[in-house]
C-alpha cells in the first residue's frame, strides 16, 4: 500500500531499514515530520520513505498522530502577555493579561482560526476594532468574563458569519454597548451594572435576550420593536418599577417572560396570545385581574409566588384554557372562590404555600374533573378540607402539612392514584378505618409531629402499596393497638422521638417485608429492646440510613462465617445505657435460665468488664445467611470475569479481521480458509486400508474368492478378507 504525503523529509532517512521490529524508525519520523531537518541534507517525499522502509499501517498511524499532538502542544499561539488554554473540543480561552488589549485584526491573528468558541477571561479591553474577528468564520460563540471594555466598534462582530450567541458576564462598560450582528441569536448580559437596555436594532435574528442582575430601571417603549424573532426576556433582578403597556406589542413571537425580583406593584402589559410562560416572583404585586390576563390564551405556566396579592378575582385565569403550573405561594390570599378554576380543567400542579386561608375551595372544574397531579398547600391555616378534591382523582402528591387539620376521615378516599400523602404537623389524634378508602397506589404516608393514638393495623389493610410510614414524634407510647393485620407491602418505618416502653418482636412481625426502621429517642425498656434487636437483625432489619456490610466482612475460609454488623450500638448506647461496674444485676426468678442461656450463646450485647459495647459490635452468625451471601458473592465475582474474558476475546477478534482485511489475507468470499483433504481410496500407493479417515465402498470385489454358504447344521472355515485383499 502506499501513501501519498506533500511532506519531505531528508535524505539520509530514505536509507533506513527496519530490521528488528516493524516500528524502529518511527522515531526518525517524527523527528521529520514535525520540522526538524538534519544538517546538510536535502528533502524528499515523504511517500517514497514509507515505501522502502516497509512501515506498518499502525506504525504509520502512530507516526501521523504523534506530530500533531506535539503540534498542538508546542504551537499554541496567543496574544502577547495573556495565557491562552484550548479546551474541550478546539475551544479557545484567553485570560489573564498583564496589560490591556486593543482588540485588532494583528492583535489576533496568531490564534487558531478554526475554534468554534472564543472566551475572554479577567481581562482589560481598551477597544474592539470593527475587523478583530477576521477569519474565525468557524466562531460561533464569545465569551466574555469578568472582564472590562471601554468601546465597542458597532461592526466589531459583524465578520463572524456563524456566531449566534454573545456573552457578558460581571463585564464592565464604559458606555452603553451597541453593536450589530446579523446572525446573532442569543445575548447574555449578566451583572453588568447596566442601567437600560442596549440598542436591538441591528440584530433582527435575535431570539433569546438575558438581561438579569443589571441596574435597570426603565424600559423605553420601542426597545424591542425591532426584535420581531424575539421569544425568551429575562430581566430577573433589575429595578423595574413600571412597564409600557405595548411594550411587547410588535413581538408576535415572544413566548416566555421572566420578571422575578423587581419592584413592580402592578401590571399592565398588552401580551402577545402566544405566551407560554410568566413569572413574576418577589415583585411586590398586589393586585393581579382580568385585564392582564385576557390575552394569555395559550399561557401554560404562572408563577406569581412571592408577592402581596390577598384577593383574586372570580374571572382572573378564566383565559388560560392551558393553564398547567400555578404558583400563588407566600401570598396574603385568604380565601379562593369555587368556581375560580373552572375554566382550568389542565391543571397539573397548584401550590398554595404559606396565605391565609381560612379554607379551601371546593375546585369545581367545568369539565367535572382536574388533571391535577401535585397539590400543596402548606402553613395555610387549615382546619379542614373536607370536600375540597372530591374532583382531583388524578392527584399523585398532596401535601398538607403545618396546618390545624384534626379530622381526616374521608377526605381521600376518591384519589384512587395519589402515591404521596404529607400530613406532618397538623392536630390528628387518630387515624379511622374510613380515612383511607381507595388508595391503592398510597406508597409514601407522613404523619408525623401529630397527637396520634396506637395505630390499627386494621386501617392500613387498605394500603396494599404502602412502603413508608412515617410517625416520628408523635408521642405515641404504644405502637399498634392490636396486631389483627399484616402490612403487605412496607419497607421503612420511622417511630423515633415518641414516648414507647416497649417495642416488641410482635409489633415487627406484622411487617414482613420492613428493611429499615429508626426507633431513636424512645425511652424503650432494655431488657425486651435486647431481644428485639436481636430479632431484627436475624431478619435483616437495620436502622435508618445503615446497611449491611456486604464484601467488606465477606471471608471464603470455611473456617469463618458470613457476619452481618447493623449498626445499633449508637441506639443502644443512647437509650439503653450500660449498668456500672459495682451496680449488682438481680436476677428474675420468673426467667427461664435455658432461654436465657441460649441467647446469651449467640449473642453478648454489651461487655460489663470495658463499659463498651462489645456485643454489638459483635457480629450475629447465621448459617442461611452465610450461604447466601457466599453464594451472591461468587455469584457475582463468577460473571464478572466471565464477562470480561468475553470482551478480551471480542475485541481480539474484532482487531485481528480488521489487520487481517488490511493486509489482504483475510476474504470471506474467496473462501481462503484453511481446508482438510481427505485422500480417495486408491490415491496413495501404500496406504492403510483400513483406517478412519478413508472411505471404502460397501460392495463386494466380484474377482475374489465366493463367500462361503453356511448352513445350521455345519460350520465351515471362512478364508480371511485380508488374506484375499489385492
Amino acid at each position: 500500500m502506499r501513501y501519498a504525503m506533500t511532506s519531505s523529509v531528508p535524505e539520509s532517512i530514505v536509507k533506513i531499514r527496519s530490521t528488528s521490529t516493524i516500528c524502529q524508525s518511527v522515531p526518525v519520523l517524527i523527528i521529520a515530520m514535525v520540522g526538524m531537518p538534519l544538517p546538510g541534507r536535502s528533502k524528499v517525499p515523504l511517500g517514497a520513505i514509507t515505501q522502502k522502509m516497509r512501515i506498518h499501517p499502525l506504525c504509520l498511524l502512530l507516526v501521523v498522530a504523534v506530530p500533531a499532538l506535539v503540534t498542538t502542544a508546542t504551537q499554541t499561539s496567543c496574544i502577547s502577555g495573556c495565557k491562552c488554554d484550548v479546551l474541550y473540543t478546539r475551544n479557545l480561552k484567553i485570560r489573564d493579561c498583564d496589560s490591556p488589549l486593543i482588540l485588532t485584526k494583528i492583535t489576533l491573528s496568531d490564534l487558531p482560526k478554526e475554534t468554534p468558541v472564543i472566551s475572554f477571561t479577567n481581562v482589560k479591553i481598551t477597544h474592539i476594532e470593527d475587523d478583530a474577528f477576521t477569519g474565525f468564520d468557524e466562531v460561533k460563540t464569545v465569551v466574555f468574563e469578568d472582564a472590562s471594555i471601554e468601546s465597542i466598534r458597532p461592526k466589531a462582530f459583524e465578520l463572524l458569519p456563524e456566531l449566534t450567541s454573545l456573552t457578558f458576564l460581571r463585564t464592565k462598560f464604559a458606555e452603553k454597548p451597541n453593536f450589530s450582528s446579523p446572525y446573532l441569536e442569543e445575548l447574555t448580559i449578566n451583572d453588568c451594572n447596566l442601567s437600560e437596555v442596549p440598542n436591538l436594532d441591528n440584530m433582527p435574528n435575535l431570539r433569546l435576550l438575558n438581561l438579569a442582575d443589571n441596574l435597570i430601571k426603565t424600559i423605553d417603549k420601542g426597545t424591542f420593536s425591532k426584535s420581531i424573532n424575539l421569544e425568551n426576556l429575562s430581566l430577573i433582578n433589575n429595578s423595574i418599577t413600571e412597564l409600557p403597556q405595548s411594550l411587547f406589542v410588535e413581538n408576535p413571537n415572544f413566548i416566555v417572560l421572566y420578571l422575578d425580583h423587581n419592584p413592580l406593584t402592578s401590571l399592565d402589559l398588552l401580551f402577545e396570545p402566544k405566551l407560554e410562560i410568566l413569572s413574576l416572583k418577589h415583585c411586590k404585586l398586589t393586585t393581579l385581574d382580568r385585564h392582564t390576563t385576557q390575552n394569555l390564551s395559550v399561557l401554560n405556566t404562572l408563577y406569581l409566588s412571592g408577592n402581596e396579592i390577598s384577593v383574586l378575582p372570580l374571572d382572573v385565569f378564566e383565559p388560560m384554557k392551558y393553564l398547567n403550573n400555578l404558583d400563588l405561594s407566600n401570598n396574603k390570599v385568604v380565601e379562593l372562590d369555587d368556581d375560580i378554576f373552572l375554566e382550568n380543567y389542565e391543571l397539573d400542579s397548584l401550590v398554595l404555600d404559606n396565605n391565609q386561608f381560612e379554607r379551601l375551595p371546593k375546585f369545581r372544574s367545568k369539565e367535572g374533573i382536574f388533571h391535577i397531579r401535585t397539590f400543596s398547600c402548606k402553613n395555610c391555616g387549615l382546619k379542614s378540607v373536607k370536600g375540597s378534591f372530591e374532583d382531583m382523582d388524578q392527584l399523585v402528591t398532596l401535601d398538607l402539612s403545618n396546618n390545624k387539620l384534626n379530622d381526616i376521615d374521608g377526605v381521600f378516599t376518591e384519589m384512587s392514584n395519589i402515591k404521596e400523602i404529607i400530613l406532618s404537623n397538623n392536630e390528628i389524634t387518630s387515624v379511622g378505618v374510613n380515612s383511607f378508602g381507595n388508595n391503592s397506589e398510597l406508597e409514601t404516608l407522613d404523619l408525623s409531629n401529630n397527637p396520634l393514638l396506637p395505630l390499627d393495623p386494621v386501617v392500613f389493610t387498605a394500603l396494599p402499596s404502602l412502603k413508608t410510614l412515617n410517625v416520628s414524634n408523635c408521642g405515641l407510647n404504644l405502637l399498634w393497638a392490636n396486631h389483627n393485620a399484616v402490612f403487605l407491602s412496607l419497607e421503612q418505618l420511622f417511630v423515633d422521638n415518641n414516648q414507647l416502653n416497649g417495642l416488641t418482636a410482635d409489633d415487627m412481625k406484622i411487617i414482613p417485608k420492613y428493611k429499615s426502621i429508626d426507633v431513636q429517642g424512645n425511652p424503650l425498656q432494655c431488657p425486651d429492646f435486647y431481644k428485639l434487636i436481636e430479632y431484627l437483625t436475624g431478619n435483616l432489619m437495620y436502622p435508618k440510613d445503615e446497611q449491611m456490610k456486604t464484601h467488606e466482612d465477606l471471608q471464603l475460609d470455611a473456617e469463618v462465617m458470613y457476619k452481618t454488623e447493623p449498626k445499633w450500638g449508637k441506639i443502644i448506647l443512647s437509650d439503653c445505657p450500660l449498668p456500672d461496674d459495682d451496680e449488682e444485676i438481680t436476677d428474675n426468678d420468673d426467667v427461664d435460665y435455658e432461654d436465657e442461656d441460649e441467647i446469651d450463646e449467640n449473642s453478648a450485647f454489651y461487655d460489663t468488664e470495658n463499659g463498651e459495647d462489645d456485643g454489638v459490635e459483635a457480629s450475629v452468625l447465621t448459617t442461611n445467611s452465610l450461604n447466601l451471601a457466599k453464594a451472591s458473592y461468587i455469584l457475582s465475582i463468577t460473571s464478572v470475569f466471565i464477562l470480561t474474558a468475553l470482551l478480551v476475546l471480542f475485541v481480539a477478534v474484532v482487531i485481528t479481521l480488521l489487520i487481517l482485511k488490511r493486509n489482504k489475507a483475510f476474504n470471506v468470499r474467496g473462501g481462503n480458509l484453511p481446508r482438510l483433504k481427505i485422500p480417495l481410496w486408491h490415491t496413495t500407493p501404500g496406504q492403510k486400508k483400513h483406517s478412519g479417515s478413508i472411505y471404502r465402498p460397501l460392495s463386494e470385489e466380484l474377482s475374489g474368492p465366493r463367500t462361503p454358504v453356511i448352513n445350521r447344521y455345519e460350520f465351515k472355515q471362512t478364508p480371511s478378507v485380508h488374506n484375499t485383499l489385492p
